[in-house]
């Protein structure tokens, strides 16, 4: 069986991945083909005016001709030759504008379609592969689609051009000097094919280790933090270039390949000019044919042989390119698991009810539900708290109400109406989540409390600070709310982040809030006067709280109680204390003072 990343080349989507971007540009693709028709007929015209001045030369000598005679006969030729030339290096320079134009116009909608595909892909895709790989696998697509964009507009379609006019050229002229100048040619292109069809599974091997390589460098920067802590310094850098140095190995070896070919095809193209040379040279002696016209069919050849070597060039690299956008285009075709149903609406302005019918869930197929038959109603306004050991379901639970997945089984509701019912860029925004890991975006803090609602005024971004207990901290950092975090927020504490990843849900101000764990980096003191401001926020707004901490849900209107991904008590704190139970457990602990 074929594992995911050792697939061909997948030209088929490639094509459903580039071809929308070309369409709007049809006109531009049309401006190039006819450009690199006239540079093509302009270029043959060159060999084809230099033979013209070799017969005339002949002619001149043979006639007894005086010098300035001579010489005022190929003034002509020299003029015409001056323009073609000159012809040639202005449309050149006007053809690669016009191919740039068009490469920037594509990658800007590649780079734009492959971003808003990859932020589309659910948690969990980008939990199973590293951030580094993805990152370079978006990066390499976008470095590839412009490499191939140089070479099918300019390399290749200019080659294929000129080669045909040269042939359709040198066959009117002289089809036998033709047929000889392309006996080499079916070796060459059978050479390319083999080292084509031979390379791609290499490239593809390649692509995953250079992937791997940059994941790996990607997982070191996004925890700096352990590195430096545990003096790993030295053991990631020899670990990378222990990676770097055995792909470097396997990439050369595909490298020397390709330089065999290269020599080889220059080899060739060397005999094909001798075997036209001697030809040619019977010709002439048997008097069938003109020097100039030989001198002619070797400028031919030159064309004819720069061409098809031009495009045997271009083979490794386009090879390495293809898979890279065919790597980039398998995650262009990925349908997410969690998307908009093609009957989904907009959800409407919600009052809040949540509702859990038997709901089941697993993260992959065949694995143990982590949730199981978990069923509950929350009133529209009301507080849930729930509580539970470590792996009990809890996170998952709230996961499933901002739709980071979709239940195995069962449904959820909210005022009545099914979550995949309602579209994804209208549900989220009314359901505030909380983590208890929150990671921030290496930009300020005004932005990132404003990342869930834009053009929020910097009033409003400060009453929601002072309510999240987050704006005497941030009053006394050097910038204030003008302060860069950096990456992931690294220059906060795990508190500072919260209260601002809390703030900045508070400023977005939806129906529902999901706390998951929410306070649990705050000392003691900072969570006491949060938890008083959060009582204000939670009146009349549904609020789920998941903690560990019995402490912070004590005043919840109902909590429940999870074990092993189900529910298995609830009621009020005072209720459940009462009775012999899990809960009861919890309490006895924490009352202890493990809290």
């Amino acid at each position: 069986m074929v594992n995911e990343k050792q697939k061909p080349i997948s030209y088929g989507s490639i094509w459903r991945m580039i071809a929308p971007m070309l369409r709007p540009y049809s006109f531009v693709i049309i401006v190039i083909v006819i450009f690199a028709t006239v540079i093509s007929v302009l270029s043959v015209a060159e060999p084809y005016i230099y033979g013209a001045i070799i017969d005339s030369v002949t002619q001149s000598v043979t006639d007894g001709t005086s010098a300035t005679d001579g010489f005022r006969a190929i003034v002509p030729y020299l003029m015409q030759w001056a323009v073609v030339v000159l012809a040639v290096t202005a449309l050149t320079a006007i053809h690669a504008w016009i191919v740039w134009y068009l490469g920037n116009r594509i990658n800007y909608h590649s780079g734009e379609g492959m971003f808003r595909k990859m932020l589309s892909l659910t948690v969990a895709r980008f939990q199973d592969e590293r951030a580094g790989a993805m990152l370079h696998r978006f990066n390499t697509a976008d470095e590839a689609l412009w490499t191939l964009n140089g070479q099918a507009f300019r390399s290749v379609l200019q080659s294929v051009i000129t080669f045909i006019v040269v042939v359709a050229v040198g066959t009117y002229l002289d089809w036998r000097l033709t047929v000889t100048a392309l006996a080499i040619v079916p070796v060459i292109l059978i050479m390319g094919i083999w080292n084509q069809r031979v390379s791609v599974h290499h490239q593809e091997v390649m692509s995953e280790k250079w992937e791997e390589t940059s994941g790996l460098v990607g997982d070191a920067f996004s925890n700096i933090t352990t590195v430096q802590s545990d003096a790993g310094e030295e053991s990631i850098v020899k670990k990378f270039l222990k990676e770097y140095l055995l792909v470097q190995k396997e990439q050369l070896r595909l490298n020397v390949q390709w330089a065999v070919l290269d020599a080889g095809g220059g080899g060739t193209f060397v005999i094909g000019r001798l075997l036209l040379f001697f030809v040619g040279i019977k010709f002439v002696l048997s008097g069938t044919t003109t020097l100039g016209t030989l001198v002619m069919f070797l400028g031919f050849a030159g064309s004819m042989y720069g061409t098809v070597q031009t495009v045997m060039n271009e083979i490794p690299m386009a090879t390495k390119s293809l898979n890279r956008l065919s790597r980039a285009a398998r995650i262009w075709d990925e349908v997410p698991e969690v998307r908009d149903t093609p009957d989904a609406r907009r959800a409407p302005a919600l009052r809040g009810e949540v509702q859990f019918e038997n709901v089941s869930f697993g993260y992959r197929e065949g694995d143990k539900n982590v949730l199981r038959s978990v069923g509950f109603t929350v009133p529209a306004g009301q507080t849930f708290a729930i509580v539970g050991e470590s792996g009990a379901g809890k996170s998952t639970l709230a996961k499933l109400m901002v739709r980071f997945a979709d239940p195995t089984k069962g449904f959820i509701r909210f005022d009545g109406v099914d979550l995949r019912e309602m579209t994804l860029a209208t549900l989220r925004p009314q359901v505030g989540f909380v983590m208890q890991e929150n990671m921030l975006f290496h930009e300020t803090i005004l932005y990132n409390m404003r990342f869930a609602r834009p053009n929020a005024s910097r009033e409003d971004v400060i009453e929601a600070a002072k309510r999240a207990q987050a704006h005497e901290f941030i009053s006394k950092l050097p910038k204030g709310y003008d302060t860069v975090v950096g990456e992931r927020g690294v220059k906060l504490s795990g508190g500072q982040k919260q209260r601002i990843a809390l703030a900045r849900v508070l400023l977005a101000n939806p129906p529902i809030l999901v706390l998951d764990e929410a306070t649990s980096a705050l000392d003691s003191k900072t969570e006491h006067d949060l938890q008083q401001a959060l009582r204000e926020v939670m009146k009349n707004r549904t609020t789920i709280v998941i903690a560990h901490r019995l402490s912070t849900v004590m005043d919840a209107d109902n909590i429940l109680v999870m074990d092993k991904g189900r529910i298995v008590d609830q009621g009020k704190h005072e209720d459940l204390i009462k009775r012999d139970n899990l809960y009861r457990q919890f309490w006895e602990i924490q009352a202890g003072g493990y809290v």
